[in-house]
């Protein structure tokens, strides 16, 4: 292992030369952009290391049952690694990137190393993490080891919107196959074992237009939707007071989340009584919850308010859902990826459930000992510029060769 770690420390250049050549792909998501183009990429340094590769390609029926209309074929690259052994390692990494908010210093795809950060949309979630787990075999490759398991490792899209055409696809499909797997997670000296669940609706309120100078004439739609809104406000400050059993990165984390207006829609002229109105709800569940509980207390909220206010209709549309997922820290690759840390970063790692939602519950659904664990940047979500350590960068390929010879 000091050779192979040694190896990849030499190779820090090269790493972040391909971690940028991946950043300046706008794969972005929607509409999932120039996945064809990455994909080739990805596939040629596969082949480079002499792994035989293999392309699936979601069907355009399961796109529909999605809501998926617009974008790139949705492509997912399969590489495989036969060491001989009975057990097989899996890793994955999403190569779509949420769209680049209107404030960033640097231009989002054209990636610029500075001050010990490399920045760009996707470094940190997750193009830095896909160079890093390829290096990783590359350092064992030219090293000349052969691993105690097979290495499979797989690059698929649509992480950003559910993942379900993506990694989802090929899971259900049994295209993708391990003993162990590991993807997007955690960083530093946290590894997740799992996530929490999700539930996202829809809320249309059924209004009436008018003139806004007659608006006795109209059932506003807005002002009936505030009500509707009040009461989830409610209920939210209620479900917020619950707490995991499991550990968190953060101590935020530890409670049920729900957020409101994430998409909101409705009213088309200023002088008309709206007789639409549109918002979101995401409701994140604790591993205590269910997907049915946390369904029931929304309803219920809502049927009390519209038997409250026979003005209010309301039509409510589920459009994802997810059980919370939770891998035993007892399994072996929850104890390996652990000592694995602490070899490499010389603190003592702890595990912990992540806020949000992962491919890795894919596997970890299927009774797949799955982990996550990534490089540490600025995380994108925040509207800032992205960025992603380079230390980080290496560091990360050597944590996760260190995973593949320890298991």
């Amino acid at each position: 292992m000091e050779k192979v770690l040694s190896y990849l420390d030499s190779e820090k250049d090269n790493l972040i030369e391909f971690t940028k050549e991946l950043i300046r792909i706008p794969t972005v998501n929607p509409p999932g952009d120039n996945y064809e183009k990455i994909v080739g990429i990805l596939e040629d340094k596969c082949r480079e290391l002499n792994i035989d590769t293999k392309r699936h390609v979601t069907p355009k029926a399961r796109l529909k049952s999605l809501g998926i209309e617009d974008g790139s074929e949705r492509v997912s690259l399969v590489a495989d690694w036969d060491t001989g052994s009975k057990k097989t390692f899996h890793m994955n990494g999403h190569y779509d990137v949420v769209p680049a908010t209107s404030n960033w210093t640097f231009d989002p795809f054209k990636p610029v190393l500075q001050d010990g950060k490399l920045y760009g949309r996707g470094s940190e979630d997750m193009k830095g993490d896909i160079a890093a787990m390829i290096f990783s075999i590359k350092a064992l490759k030219e090293c000349n080891i052969n691993p105690p398991v097979n290495i499979q490792i797989s690059f698929t899209p649509d992480e950003e919107i559910g993942g379900e055409s993506g990694l989802g696809y090929l899971v259900e499909k049994g295209l993708v196959k391990g003993d162990y797997a590991l993807g997007e997670g955690h960083s530093k000296n946290f590894v997740s074992h799992g996530n929490k669940g999700v539930l996202w609706l829809e809320v249309t309120i059924i209004g009436k237009s008018s003139h806004a100078s007659r608006p006795d004439k109209g059932i506003n739609s807005f002002e009936k939707m505030l009500k509707v809104a009040n009461g989830l406000e409610k209920l939210k400050l209620r479900i917020e007071k619950r707490w995991t059993k499991y550990d968190t990165r953060y101590l935020k984390d530890k409670s049920p989340t729900l957020v409101l207006g994430g998409v909101i829609r409705g009213g088309n002229k200023i002088n008309i009584v709206p007789d639409r109105a549109t918002f979101s709800i995401d409701r994140r569940l604790i591993p205590e919850e269910s997907i049915e509980s946390a369904r029931k207390e929304i309803l219920e909220v809502m049927r009390r308010i519209e038997k409250e206010d026979k003005d209010i209709r309301l039509r409510i549309k589920e459009f994802a859902s997810c059980e919370p997922v939770v891998v035993d820290k007892g399994k072996k690759l929850c104890k390996v990826a652990l000592e694995s840390v602490k070899r490499i970063r010389r603190k003592p790692a702890k595990l912990a459930i992540m806020a949000g939602m992962t491919d890795l519950r894919f596997f970890a659904e299927k009774g797949i000992e799955s982990i996550g664990y990534s490089a540490y940047g600025g995380e994108c979500w925040h509207g800032d510029d992205e960025f992603v350590y380079v230390d980080s960068l290496v560091e990360t390929a050597r944590i996760y060769a260190q995973i593949v010879m320890s298991l």
